[in-house]
């Protein structure tokens, strides 16, 4: 029964954790459903696959003409505008963990943040767009976009989400906004695996890594590995017109239902 329920977080993780939809507020309803009690280092074990999708799906963006000063910069500007999350992250751990997680808060963040993406997305035709190329977004955008997953460190939020808005709030392509936003996830989504290991190897900290079998990590990987491809790939294919609104309405229905169904 409990491989059954870990491969039922797989999937849901493996399907909503690169969308801006909140991969956390949707294994918060699941978890329940399931009489499941999942922590925030449970759900570190998820994110190798989906980081490995990440990496795979973005292969040409990431390595082609990987020695040029614009891709270097490039690399430069992602590592640096993730320090702030970074950081936060590890300061806050237990706070984060202990007093954010509560089901109200993560539904607030789904709802507010949906209605966000909505009146963005009906405003952002008045917007000259400049940048089209993901090689030169600037300094300035990738700052604010990296600095913006400090609120996604609140459950709920969604770090695709809300580096997206802030994309777009710098006068970027909302779905290159999306672009960008899914490489400044890398090092977040690759540290926290890294510091989870580190704490469960060197720290001896007790952790959920050290409790699951070799069989189960590789299901866990293969399963969001290929969700987590197949969501960016699926993705790639729709139309954007208006993708934004129906993330924020269905956002805003996952908001409803966990106040109303999850105690």
């Amino acid at each position: 029964m409990e491989t059954i329920k870990t491969l039922i977080i797989a999937i849901v993780q493996g399907l909503t954790e690169l969308l801006p939809v909140s991969s956390s507020g949707h294994i918060l309803l699941v978890g329940k459903l399931m009489s499941m009690d999942i922590t925030s280092d449970f759900l570190i074990l998820f994110h190798l696959g989906t980081t490995i999708a990440l990496i795979v799906y973005y292969r040409h963006v990431l390595f082609d003409d990987l020695f040029t000063k614009e891709k270097l910069q490039m690399y430069l500007k992602i590592v640096v505008s993730c320090i702030p999350a970074g950081v936060l992250g590890l300061l806050f751990d237990d706070i984060i963990s202990e007093k954010l997680r509560a089901t109200w808060i993560m539904a607030l963040s789904l709802i507010v943040w949906g209605i966000v993406m909505i009146i963005l997305e009906r405003n952002t035709h008045v917007k000259k767009i400049k940048t089209k190329d993901i090689r030169r977004i600037s300094w300035k955008q990738s700052i604010a976009m990296g600095c913006a997953q400090c609120i996604a460190l609140i459950p709920g939020t969604s770090r695709s989400g809300i580096t997206t808005i802030a994309g777009i709030l710098m006068n970027l392509d909302k779905y290159l906004a999306f672009q960008y936003a899914m490489l400044l996830g890398l090092p977040v989504l690759l540290g926290s695996f890294v510091w989870s290991c580190f704490k469960g190897i060197v720290l001896h900290e007790e952790g959920e890594l050290a409790s699951v079998s070799l069989p189960i990590f590789v299901m866990i990987f293969a399963v969001t590995f290929i969700l987590g491809y197949l969501s960016l790939h699926i993705l790639s294919k729709v139309k954007k017109e208006k993708w934004l609104t129906f993330f924020g309405v269905y956002r805003i229905i996952l908001g409803i239902l966990i106040l109303l169904f999850v105690k």
